[in-house]
């Protein structure tokens, strides 16, 4: 079984700098082209179900990748982004201004962060895991896509690699609409791909 792992295209509030988490923008216009160029990388690939985080910025990039390979699309809560409480819809200068411990905490390890009404690194992390439990239960072998956020591909990578969530998260990059590739056998995962661009201009 293999996992097509994707960041959602670019989202009006990615190109805003502003601190999304759970709040639900949608896609600009460049994430729209991204999507599509996505969709078309992906068409040939042989992918039966794309799961998706039902955040509209995921979702909207998951149904041109379901409609372009024919693909089932299953949306998911459990794959929505990381709680980020009083920061979402901030940018991230104001972010800076208003909660200047909290922020250098987080440039400094993500999970140490205490930002006031967030989901926090561990309860986050243990959602993250049981959502792919149960989509490599229900996947049969066949080939899949996921999409869904930033946070959720660093914290999945992070519990593949049996690695520390900070250092992933502040060491790797992933890119709106990049393609990430993990196959699955006898219980292992092994990357194959990390934040594959060659089909975004």
């Amino acid at each position: 079984m293999n996992i097509f792992l994707i960041r959602h295209g670019e989202s009006v509030w990615n190109k805003e700098q502003r601190v999304q988490g759970r709040e639900d923008p949608g896609l600009s216009a460049a994430g729209r082209r991204q999507a599509r160029a996505a969709a078309k990388r992906l068409k040939k690939e042989g992918i039966k179900t794309v799961y998706s985080s039902d955040l509209k910025r995921a979702a909207q990039t998951a149904k041109m990748i379901a409609d372009a390979s024919g693909a089932r699309l299953v949306l998911d809560p459990g794959l929505e982004e990381m709680i980020l409480g009083a920061w979402q819809g901030m940018t991230i200068e104001e972010v800076k201004k208003r909660f200047p411990r909290s922020y250098a905490a987080w440039k400094k390890a993500p999970s140490k962060a205490k930002i006031p009404g967030w989901e926090g690194v561990p309860r986050f992390t243990a959602r993250v895991r049981r959502v792919f439990k149960s989509i490599a239960g229900k996947g049969e072998g066949a080939d899949v896509c996921v999409v869904a956020h930033w946070g959720v591909i660093a914290a999945y990578f992070a519990i593949v690699m049996k690695a520390d969530f900070d250092r992933f998260f502040k060491s790797v990059r992933i890119d709106n609409c990049s393609i990430n590739k993990i196959s699955c056998k006898n219980g292992k995962a092994i990357i194959q791909c990390i934040n594959d661009t060659l089909h975004l201009s």
